[in-house]
């Protein structure tokens, strides 16, 4: 019996029984997100509380279309229907992300603990998503005070403690929230530590271990009709790691030694002001927002070489949004002009020189966004224009402007059949590059031959639903234009199709996914190297996530991810990208008598594959040695509320 067809047995077998005689009942999820007929993927409450102690990667793990590549937090990066989010607009509370540092580290780091929702807009993202959704939008919301705060309570705290026996990575955080008169607070910290963890085959991936700390400070001021939000979170990483921090080393490659430090930081400010007490006409929300990443990297000190190579990295966003929602002829309709000035800074030592570089990009927009129903019909549509003032290296100046566009529509053909299409073209004008790969451009044309950047999406779907069943199955593409690599534009793509098929009965459910997607890099198959920063080769990946309450309080579940074995199309690469099948499983009890405690156990890579992610780099090179995945390992976790 195959890994796969096992793992199927297993997550069945304690839920069939209860199929087999259980009316079927169809659950509400907890969609963590706005309605738009363009079908973004909502992570339910339930996939986000189940990477508490985790990453980025267990909160998209059962999501094909969604894959992470990376095997250690610092190295995530997100891809939607293959396509890195570079290419999309990212925010995290509102707040617009800088995302682009350095091809060997990951974008957006963000604490799964800490998540309230996650929204990802695949293809088509409405306009008041931000500027330059090339291909979509990834937006991330985290907890406040009231959203912890239990009823009739001023006070509350939470307490986290995990432990995975893989890497002996111990976790904790403490989250302490309140309310007094008008004013809420949340206080947060974590920290995880660990070792290196042992892959499938039982060697030690060195330079792995945990190293993570996170915090979070969230203040609310309720002004009669109106409030006021100041958010403050932060992450940071800092050890020695591989010296290209998401592969294991490449064989016969330019020498270069096995480690040295890594210290990344992430800090998103947010203040925000928004009228609560909306009456159809005046719904007006201004926020104002900083976020920065920092990347220093410092090789280390030799009996040769007393003064080593060293890297500093500084990518910023400050931004200002201002919107207005209200009620128009029975559509919401979201008004509103955002601005945004970003900037990346290089400066360092590098082969003994001493180098400094930055490129700036501002941007103001206007956008407008209408959602509404008529009769059997969902739909939503957008307009933007946006300005983009962008400074190169030495100075150069390119000044575009453009309008975006986009539509959705679901057609409720019966009850149970809804048929939807939705299209979107997105200016994205001139882009920074990435901060480790500024180099000194001093030619006056140097940024000719970029043009403004410009991405077209498209989506086609269906959806059947009755009683606990639900069909779905969409095709989608994405072509973006004018995509800078280095000082060159070049055009990238996304298509292909998902199947999904889920079964909801009273206490429980099973959902199979599928996604099958092709990328291509100026209209010919490419190499994880060509596809640096911009996207990945997902191919074709399977999920199947099982949950089921076999009594109150106790949980079991678990999450099968196949990755089928994907032939390389690219001219320059020598392996294909090889399949694996990895299965989570877990149990979580509440107990009746502890109505404040949470007790979780979970094995993650049951069958203890060794394998690199389909989403990691290097899989189609058989000189690169790939960052492989942990091993199997023994997890528990208790949360205690008071």
């Amino acid at each position: 019996m195959s890994n796969l067809s096992l793992a199927a047995l297993l997550l069945g077998s304690a839920l069939c029984p209860v199929q087999a005689f259980a009316q079927a009942i169809l659950l509400d999820p907890i969609p963590l997100t706005a309605e738009d007929p363009s079908g973004p993927i909502a992570v339910s409450g339930a996939q986000i509380e189940d990477a508490r102690t985790g990453t980025l990667k267990d909160v998209f793990r059962a999501e094909p279309s969604v894959t992470v590549g990376g095997a250690i937090a610092i190295a995530e990066r997100v891809f939607v229907n293959g396509i890195d989010e570079q290419q999309l607009a990212v925010s995290v509370d509102g707040a617009a992300q800088n995302n682009r540092m350095f091809h060997h580290t990951g974008t957006n780091i963000i604490d799964p603990n800490l998540l309230k929702a996650a929204r990802v807009d695949a293809g088509v993202a409405p306009a008041d998503a931000g500027f330059a959704a090339l291909a979509g939008s990834l937006a991330y919301e985290t907890k406040s005070a009231l959203d912890l705060l239990e009823p009739g309570r001023s006070f509350g705290g939470q307490a986290t403690l995990g432990y995975a026996g893989n890497g002996d990575t111990a976790t904790g955080a403490l989250a302490l929230y309140g309310r007094q008169g008008p004013v809420d607070a949340l206080v947060y910290g974590k920290r995880a530590t660990g070792n290196a963890y042992a892959d499938g085959d039982g060697t030690v991936v060195p330079r792995t271990g945990a190293d993570m700390t996170s915090h979070a400070l969230k203040l609310g001021l309720q002004m009669g009709d109106w409030r006021a939000e100041l958010g403050a979170l932060g992450f940071k990483d800092d050890a020695l790691r591989p010296y290209r921090a998401n592969l294991g080393g490449v064989i016969g490659g330019r020498p270069t030694p096995e480690t040295r430090r890594y210290a990344l930081e992430q800090t998103t400010r947010t203040l925000t002001l928004r009228r609560t007490a909306a009456d159809g006409l005046l719904d007006p929300e201004i926020r104002i927002a900083r976020s920065e990443s920092r990347l220093d990297t410092f090789d280390l000190a030799t009996p040769g070489k007393s003064a080593p190579d060293f890297n500093t990295g500084r990518a910023r966003t400050l931004s200002l949004v201002a919107q207005n929602r209200f009620q128009l002829g029975g559509a919401e309709v979201t008004v509103g002009l955002d601005a945004a000035r970003s900037r990346g800074r290089y400066a360092g030592q590098f082969r003994g020189a001493m180098l400094a570089f930055d490129e700036e990009r501002r941007t103001a927009g206007l956008f407008a966004q209408a959602r509404g129903n008529h009769g059997p019909i969902d739909y939503s549509a957008g307009l933007r224009y946006d300005q983009n003032r962008f400074t190169g290296v030495a100075g150069q100046s390119v000044d575009t402007d453009g309008a975006s566009v986009n539509g959705a529509l679901t057609w409720h053909v019966t009850e149970a059949l809804s048929v939807k299409a939705a299209a979107s073209s997105v200016f994205g004008g001139t882009q920074l590059a990435s901060v480790y790969e500024l180099d000194d451009v001093s030619a006056p044309d140097a940024y000719d031959a970029l043009g403004a950047t410009r991405g077209r999406n498209g989506v086609l779907g269906a959806e059947w639903q009755r009683g606990g069943t639900t069909l779905g199955a969409e095709i989608f593409r994405t072509r973006i234009g004018n995509l800078r690599k280095g000082l060159t534009a070049r055009e990238l793509d996304s298509e292909g199709f998902r199947l999904s098929a889920r079964q909801d009965w009273q206490g429980g459910f099973a959902a199979l996914r599928y996604s099958d997607t092709e990328v291509t890099l100026d209209g010919r198959g490419a190499s994880s190297f060509d596809l640096r920063e911009l996207g990945t080769v997902p191919g074709a990946m399977v999920t199947l996530e099982a949950r089921h309450e076999i009594r109150p309080g106790l949980t079991l579940g678990g999450i099968v991810q196949h990755a089928i074995t994907e032939r390389t199309r690219a001219s320059d690469t020598d392996s294909d990208w090889p399949g694996y099948t990895v299965v989570d499983v877990f149990a979580e009890y509440a107990p009746a008598a502890l109505d404040n405690v949470t007790l979780r156990a979970e094995v993650t890579n049951l069958f203890d594959r060794a394998y690199v992610d389909r989403a990691s780099y290097g899989g189609d090179f058989t000189e690169v040695v790939g960052q492989r995945e942990p091993g199997r390992s023994i997890a528990a976790t208790a949360v205690v509320r008071f």
